[in-house]
Protein backbone atom coordinates (compact mmCIF):
# COMPACT_ATOMS: atom_id res chain seq x y z
CA UNK A 1 0.00 0.00 0.00
CA UNK A 2 2.78 2.40 0.90
CA UNK A 3 4.36 1.69 -2.33
CA UNK A 4 1.30 2.79 -3.81
CA UNK A 5 1.01 5.49 -2.56
CA UNK A 6 4.77 6.80 -3.31
CA UNK A 7 4.13 5.65 -7.19
CA UNK A 8 0.72 7.96 -6.83
CA UNK A 9 2.85 10.94 -5.59
CA UNK A 10 5.79 10.33 -7.90
CA UNK A 11 3.67 9.42 -11.07
CA UNK A 12 6.18 8.71 -13.77
CA UNK A 13 9.45 9.42 -11.86
CA UNK A 14 8.57 5.50 -10.02
CA UNK A 15 7.80 2.50 -11.29
CA UNK A 16 7.08 -0.49 -9.09
CA UNK A 17 7.86 -3.38 -10.30
CA UNK A 18 6.45 -6.58 -8.17
CA UNK A 19 9.14 -10.28 -8.04
CA UNK A 20 8.58 -13.50 -6.90
CA UNK A 21 9.96 -14.56 -3.56
CA UNK A 22 9.02 -18.04 -2.20
CA UNK A 23 8.24 -18.05 1.07
CA UNK A 24 7.20 -21.25 1.06
CA UNK A 25 8.54 -22.98 -2.03
CA UNK A 26 7.51 -26.82 -1.68
CA UNK A 27 4.29 -28.30 -0.83
CA UNK A 28 3.48 -28.80 2.46
CA UNK A 29 0.54 -29.26 4.00
CA UNK A 30 -0.80 -27.04 7.04
CA UNK A 31 -2.75 -27.44 10.14
CA UNK A 32 -5.23 -25.04 10.31
CA UNK A 33 -5.35 -24.37 13.92
CA UNK A 34 -1.41 -24.14 13.83
CA UNK A 35 -1.56 -21.50 11.41
CA UNK A 36 -4.52 -19.67 12.95
CA UNK A 37 -1.84 -19.32 15.28
CA UNK A 38 1.03 -18.36 13.31
CA UNK A 39 -1.49 -16.03 11.11
CA UNK A 40 -1.64 -13.59 15.21
CA UNK A 41 1.65 -12.63 14.10
CA UNK A 42 -0.09 -10.59 10.83
CA UNK A 43 -1.45 -8.08 13.79
CA UNK A 44 1.73 -5.98 13.89
CA UNK A 45 2.05 -5.47 9.90
CA UNK A 46 -2.04 -4.92 10.09
CA UNK A 47 -1.02 -2.10 12.84
CA UNK A 48 1.58 -0.67 11.19
CA UNK A 49 0.07 -0.45 7.54
CA UNK A 50 -4.15 0.57 8.27
CA UNK A 51 -4.57 0.67 4.67
CA UNK A 52 -3.76 -2.76 4.32
CA UNK A 53 -6.83 -4.67 5.87
CA UNK A 54 -5.74 -8.15 7.38
CA UNK A 55 -7.88 -10.56 9.06
CA UNK A 56 -6.42 -12.33 12.47
CA UNK A 57 -6.19 -14.73 12.91
CA UNK A 58 -6.77 -16.59 10.04
CA UNK A 59 -10.91 -17.72 9.72
CA UNK A 60 -10.56 -21.24 9.61
CA UNK A 61 -13.01 -21.27 7.10
CA UNK A 62 -10.33 -21.97 3.96
CA UNK A 63 -7.42 -24.42 3.89
CA UNK A 64 -3.99 -22.83 4.51
CA UNK A 65 -1.91 -22.20 1.16
CA UNK A 66 0.07 -25.33 0.66
CA UNK A 67 2.95 -23.40 -0.69
CA UNK A 68 3.91 -20.01 -2.63
CA UNK A 69 4.48 -21.48 -6.01
CA UNK A 70 0.83 -21.48 -7.23
CA UNK A 71 0.28 -18.04 -6.64
CA UNK A 72 3.72 -17.15 -8.09
CA UNK A 73 3.13 -18.66 -11.06
CA UNK A 74 -0.73 -17.16 -11.38
CA UNK A 75 1.04 -13.98 -11.09
CA UNK A 76 3.48 -14.74 -13.26
CA UNK A 77 0.87 -15.44 -15.80
CA UNK A 78 -1.24 -12.38 -15.38
CA UNK A 79 2.14 -10.09 -16.04
CA UNK A 80 2.89 -11.56 -19.27
CA UNK A 81 -0.69 -12.80 -20.93
CA UNK A 82 -3.28 -10.14 -19.10
CA UNK A 83 -0.47 -7.41 -18.34
CA UNK A 84 -3.12 -4.40 -17.98
CA UNK A 85 -4.48 -6.36 -15.15
CA UNK A 86 -1.30 -7.13 -13.32
CA UNK A 87 -1.53 -4.66 -10.27
CA UNK A 88 -5.55 -5.50 -10.04
CA UNK A 89 -4.36 -9.06 -9.68
CA UNK A 90 -1.24 -8.35 -7.11
CA UNK A 91 -3.93 -6.38 -5.33
CA UNK A 92 -6.80 -8.83 -5.03
CA UNK A 93 -4.37 -11.77 -4.72
CA UNK A 94 -3.28 -10.04 -1.32
CA UNK A 95 -6.96 -9.43 -0.69
CA UNK A 96 -7.62 -13.34 -1.38
CA UNK A 97 -5.14 -14.07 1.24
CA UNK A 98 -4.87 -11.75 4.21
CA UNK A 99 -8.11 -10.67 4.47
CA UNK A 100 -10.42 -13.52 3.00
CA UNK A 101 -8.05 -16.27 4.24
CA UNK A 102 -8.62 -17.84 1.37
CA UNK A 103 -6.65 -20.92 -0.19
CA UNK A 104 -3.92 -19.07 -2.91
CA UNK A 105 -2.31 -22.41 -3.56
CA UNK A 106 -5.67 -24.08 -5.16
CA UNK A 107 -6.04 -22.89 -8.69
CA UNK A 108 -9.88 -22.54 -9.08
CA UNK A 109 -9.69 -19.87 -6.51
CA UNK A 110 -6.48 -18.31 -8.32
CA UNK A 111 -8.65 -17.95 -11.27
CA UNK A 112 -11.81 -16.67 -8.98
CA UNK A 113 -9.15 -14.07 -8.18
CA UNK A 114 -8.56 -13.40 -12.32
CA UNK A 115 -12.43 -13.55 -12.46
CA UNK A 116 -12.63 -10.75 -10.21
CA UNK A 117 -10.07 -8.01 -12.12
CA UNK A 118 -11.88 -8.57 -15.58
CA UNK A 119 -9.71 -11.31 -16.95
CA UNK A 120 -11.26 -14.42 -18.29
CA UNK A 121 -10.81 -17.52 -15.73
CA UNK A 122 -10.79 -20.31 -18.26
CA UNK A 123 -8.43 -18.29 -20.49
CA UNK A 124 -6.53 -17.74 -17.40
CA UNK A 125 -6.41 -21.57 -16.29
CA UNK A 126 -5.54 -22.80 -19.95
CA UNK A 127 -2.47 -20.38 -19.99
CA UNK A 128 -1.38 -21.53 -15.72
CA UNK A 129 -1.78 -25.20 -17.02
CA UNK A 130 0.22 -24.80 -20.37
CA UNK A 131 2.38 -22.27 -19.23
CA UNK A 132 3.26 -23.66 -15.75
CA UNK A 133 7.19 -25.28 -16.27
CA UNK A 134 8.08 -21.77 -17.82
CA UNK A 135 6.48 -19.40 -15.41
CA UNK A 136 8.02 -21.86 -12.66
CA UNK A 137 11.39 -21.34 -14.00
CA UNK A 138 10.86 -17.41 -13.78
CA UNK A 139 9.58 -17.43 -10.26
CA UNK A 140 12.05 -19.22 -9.29
CA UNK A 141 14.69 -17.00 -10.76
CA UNK A 142 13.63 -13.83 -9.19
CA UNK A 143 13.43 -15.88 -6.24
CA UNK A 144 16.95 -17.00 -6.28
CA UNK A 145 17.75 -13.73 -7.37
CA UNK A 146 16.68 -12.09 -4.45
CA UNK A 147 18.14 -14.43 -2.02
CA UNK A 148 21.88 -13.82 -4.50
CA UNK A 149 21.07 -9.86 -3.01
CA UNK A 150 20.79 -10.61 0.72
CA UNK A 151 16.59 -10.68 0.50
CA UNK A 152 15.58 -12.88 3.35
CA UNK A 153 11.72 -12.00 3.63
CA UNK A 154 9.33 -9.92 2.20
CA UNK A 155 8.45 -7.02 2.12
CA UNK A 156 11.64 -5.99 0.32
CA UNK A 157 12.14 -3.25 -2.31
CA UNK A 158 15.39 -2.64 -4.29
CA UNK A 159 15.64 0.98 -5.51
CA UNK A 160 17.75 1.76 -8.36
CA UNK A 161 19.72 -1.62 -8.15
CA UNK A 162 21.65 -0.11 -5.15
CA UNK A 163 19.46 0.33 -2.06
CA UNK A 164 17.76 -2.75 -0.15
CA UNK A 165 14.87 -1.80 2.19
CA UNK A 166 13.39 -4.90 4.19
CA UNK A 167 10.50 -4.88 6.27
CA UNK A 168 7.55 -2.35 6.46
CA UNK A 169 8.53 1.17 6.29
CA UNK A 170 6.68 4.50 6.22
CA UNK A 171 6.41 6.26 2.69
CA UNK A 172 9.21 8.48 3.84
CA UNK A 173 11.58 6.22 4.31
CA UNK A 174 11.35 5.19 0.46
CA UNK A 175 11.63 8.63 -0.50
CA UNK A 176 14.86 9.54 1.14
CA UNK A 177 16.06 6.82 -0.47
CA UNK A 178 14.60 8.34 -4.32
CA UNK A 179 16.65 11.19 -3.24
CA UNK A 180 19.98 9.93 -2.69
CA UNK A 181 19.55 8.33 -5.92
CA UNK A 182 18.57 11.23 -7.41
CA UNK A 183 21.08 13.38 -6.00
CA UNK A 184 24.03 11.15 -7.49
CA UNK A 185 25.88 12.11 -10.20
CA UNK A 186 24.21 10.59 -13.46
CA UNK A 187 26.77 9.01 -16.08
Amino acid sequence: MRLDQLQEAEGDGVTVEWRSFLLRPLPEERDVDEFATYTRNWARPAALEPEAPFTVPWSGEHLPPSHSMPAAVASKAVERFFGAQRDDYHHALLSAYFVDNRTISDRSVLADVAASVGIDPSGFETIYEDQWKKLARAAYDEHNEAVALGIGGVPAVVIADRFLITGAVDVDHYRAALDRVRAEPQG
